[in-house]
């Protein structure tokens, strides 16, 4: 079945390839991949599946998933797979590493990641090794790591192991370096350390942009052909702009997330990517935004198959239409071995940049055949629910997939986070509605609430239409459509969850206030909770714990305000009454 389905997407990408051959050399020049991704890394690393990722229009690679949580042991930094030279052991610094270290696995690493070099260069893809640098192991970091920029060593340190990695790896093309996240991290200049105090007053671009133009240079001296790409991920926008205007240009590209806070589905360009594209094209630096190109992303995780194909389109499209933007990148990971919607359609948009929605669905639907037509629609629906979902409300509003549809019985809040890094601390507020954990203000509740049942809606129309269709769908394709359909029914049982457990808080709210102020309570919002609570537990597909409150309330509505939907340590709150086990970090309302 999955080589008919590769019969029928090869035929699909050879419809518009010829014509449209010329179009590839547009605003996205640079067009970089990821094979496989954190919620699903076992994709194998063959030349059939390279061929199928260029035969998308990608035209690089990254050789490694590079993701904090290392899915398949992939390698993370530098020190994963490669040694210090003995010459140079005066340098070595003592790294604990978070991979496995035994002889055996190291010795597997680094043979896979020569195979993958080999693949690129027969299939002729470009090649991108990314690691996070200076190394920190600490588990939630902190500013005093084993090593820093003003050691007098850790520069050298590795521009050392950059020479050792391409002395190991000959044929890579390019690298990409994270200095915050990926295991790096950098001091502030504001914090003391009990270990070392250089560091302190010296404004970061002062410490990092040396260290970037060391290994930049460092690797443009081994490949002249070759780019040290920089993630300023973590970093302010002020600090990240600032070291924009700073570094030597020669051999030195950015690769950019899509806005200042988080790579985000529905929020592909902000003020921030267009001031530092805009910057950077002043200084003739290439420039490549990150951004989902498939249908398994982090907003969804570990959903894998939900279709938002327009979605992905709108966001290639403001993508590419900022000034000096010259690529893209995959942020995530991609699955060409599956019926990938989303996937399919970065590939239109690649072949056709000019291309209208009208003409990219009809090319998208194709495949589909008599149902072609009532398959747009779906994607249609889905992806006008992806657009309506709050994904700002919080960093833990994302990852959507690990939440859990029984909610607590104390007053729902919104999850904030948290990280004592630049952006964290500064310019993702712009972004992000909730970064702390105080309690909301019952209109920025509302506001989620209102968004949630939003893109309810339009997604419960999706999954009626998808149940219709299930026995229609292509055979090659069924499997796909019908994992994607089950998913998308838990991400419309978690947008209302997340919607009624508002409702029902700010409902209770009311009532006490009233009740405080010795006014009468109406009948409608008793019954309009008894209702919430009612779709609710229907929702969650189980009795309790929303049984016990509603008996609670349809008897003694008094004893019901005293214990439910109430702030945790709120005057009155019968303790234990509110919560509900093994929740998950992710349920963004929950405490």
């Amino acid at each position: 079945m999955k080589l008919v389905f590769l019969f029928i997407s090869l035929a699909f990408i050879a419809s518009f390839q010829c014509t449209d051959r010329n179009k590839t050399s547009g605003a996205l020049q640079t067009r970089v991949a990821i094979l496989g991704s954190p919620s699903f890394p076992d994709v194998e690393w063959n030349e059939q599946n390279l061929n199928k990722i260029k035969k998308l229009g990608f035209n690089a690679i990254q050789l490694n998933i590079a993701w904090g949580s290392r899915p398949a042991d992939e390698p993370l930094t530098l020190e994963d797979v490669v040694d210090l030279p003995p010459e140079k052991a005066y340098l070595q610094q003592s790294l604990p590493l978070r991979c496995d270290t035994s002889a055996v696995r190291m010795q597997q690493r680094r043979q896979e990641l020569k195979k993958r070099i080999a693949l690129c260069k027969k299939t002729g893809l470009r090649s991108i090794f990314h690691f996070g640098a200076p190394f920190n192991h600490h588990a939630r970091f902190g500013n005093c790591p084993p090593n820093h920029l003003l050691d007098g060593r850790t520069p050298d340190y590795y521009a050392a192991m950059l020479e050792a990695f391409a002395a190991e790896y000959p044929g890579v093309d390019d690298i990409l370096i994270y200095t915050y996240d990926q295991d790096a991290w950098l001091r502030a200049e504001f914090a003391v350390c009990d270990k070392d105090n250089r560091h302190i007053g010296i404004p970061l671009d002062e410490k990092v942009v040396p260290f970037l133009e060391k290994l930049s240079a460092t690797w443009h001296a081994i490949n002249p052909n070759g780019r040290l790409w920089w993630e300023p991920w973590e970093l302010s926008a002020g600090e990240s702009l600032t070291c924009i205007e700073k570094i030597n240009p020669k051999g030195f590209g950015l690769a950019l997330h899509c806005n200042i806070a988080e790579v985000l589905a529905t929020l592909p360009v902000d003020r921030w990517l267009k001031n530092a594209s805009n910057l950077a094209g002043e200084r003739n630096i290439p420039v490549i935004v990150e951004y989902w190109l498939g249908g398994a992303t982090e907003d969804l995780e570990p959903y894998q198959y939900i279709p938002f194909p327009l979605v992905t389109l709108r966001g290639l499209q403001a993508i590419a239409s900022v000034p000096h933007v010259t690529g893209i990148k995959e942020y995530y990971g991609l699955i060409p071995t599956r019926e990938d919607a989303n996937l399919r359609m970065t590939s239109i948009f690649f072949h056709n940049p000019q291309i209208d929605e009208k003409k990219a669905l009809g090319l998208l639907a194709k495949p589909y055949g008599p149902i072609a037509g009532s398959m747009i629609q779906y994607w249609q629906l889905i992806s006008k629910g992806m657009e309506l979902f709050p994904w700002e409300t919080s960093w833990f509003i994302r990852k959507l997939g690990r939440s859990n549809p029984v909610h607590a019985m104390s007053a729902a809040f919104l999850r904030g986070y948290m990280v004592a890094t630049p952006s964290w601390r500064s310019t993702r507020h712009a972004i992000f509605m909730k970064i702390d954990d105080d309690q909301p203000h019952f209109w920025m509740l509302e506001d989620v609430q209102l968004r949630c049942q939003l893109a309810a809606e339009p997604l419960a129309q999706a999954i009626a239409l998808g149940d219709s269709l299930q026995k229609e769908v292509p055979d090659e394709m069924r499997d796909e459509f019908s994992k994607g359909l089950q998913e998308l029914k838990g991400f419309h049982q978690r947008a209302l969850a997340y919607a009624f457990h508002i409702r029902e808080t700010n409902l209770a709210m009311m009532m006490r206030d009233l009740r405080e102020h010795k006014l009468p309570i109406p009948q409608r919002m008793k019954d309009e909770l008894i209702a919430v609570l009612e779709k609710d537990q229907k929702n969650q597909g189980q009795q309790e714990p929303i049984g016990s409150a509603l008996q609670i309330l349809q008897k003694n509505r008094d004893r019901f305000l005293d214990i439910y939907f109430k702030v945790p340590g709120e005057k009155g709150a019968a303790v234990g009454d509110w919560t509900t086990p093994n929740l998950g970090l992710h349920s963004v309302t929950s405490r």
